[in-house]
């Protein structure tokens, strides 16, 4: 990397080419007849059993027209299932089937295989100093009020924090 380069930035890129790698590479790789954001979908409806159409639109920030085509495709290939609420019967909810399980399971372990073998050619310390360092980013990064935050970054202030981000390093 060139040495203009900022931490930030190389971060950035190397979680941005890591995660697409993992991701919409690997589904799209895996023929499994799911798009990555479908793969996105059946995990989210695993983490939250009975969920809503539109908290999955509300979660992938997406209308909720085109959560309903995906959950029609998911639907097709019988990845997911939509009943009515045995709670509240005017609500439908989404649920994974077998089919769904099995797919998305199939997915999340290679992605834990293709981790492992590159956690693998590290040396034995870097793998749990990485993780511990990016649940230490993503602590600090989940607990900032995003809003607030972007409002004080004014132009000039801008500038001061990108200082602080990557402040020079003279050599001795």
């Amino acid at each position: 990397m060139a040495q203009s380069d900022s931490l930030p930035d190389r971060f950035d890129t190397a979680l941005f080419t890591t995660m697409q790698h993992i991701g919409p590479q690997l589904v799209q790789e895996m023929d499994l007849e799911l798009t990555p954001g479908q793969v996105f979908m059946l995990h989210f409806i695993r983490e939250q059993p009975n969920c809503s159409a539109s908290a999955l639109s509300d979660k992938m920030e997406v209308n909720p027209s085109a959560v309903t085509v995906m959950l029609d495709r998911l639907e097709h290939h019988g990845f997911v299932l939509r009943q009515r609420s045995k709670k509240d019967r005017r609500m439908i909810v989404i649920q994974l089937t077998e089919t769904g399980r099995k797919a998305l399971s199939h997915v999340m372990d290679i992605r834990r295989i293709i981790l492992a073998y590159c956690f693998n050619k590290l040396n034995p310390k870097e793998p749990e100093l990485l993780v511990e360092l990016l649940e230490h980013v993503a602590k600090i990064s989940s607990g900032l009020n995003l809003k607030e935050f972007i409002a004080s970054c004014s132009p000039p202030d801008m500038e001061k924090r990108k200082e602080k981000a990557n402040p020079s390093h003279s050599e001795s």
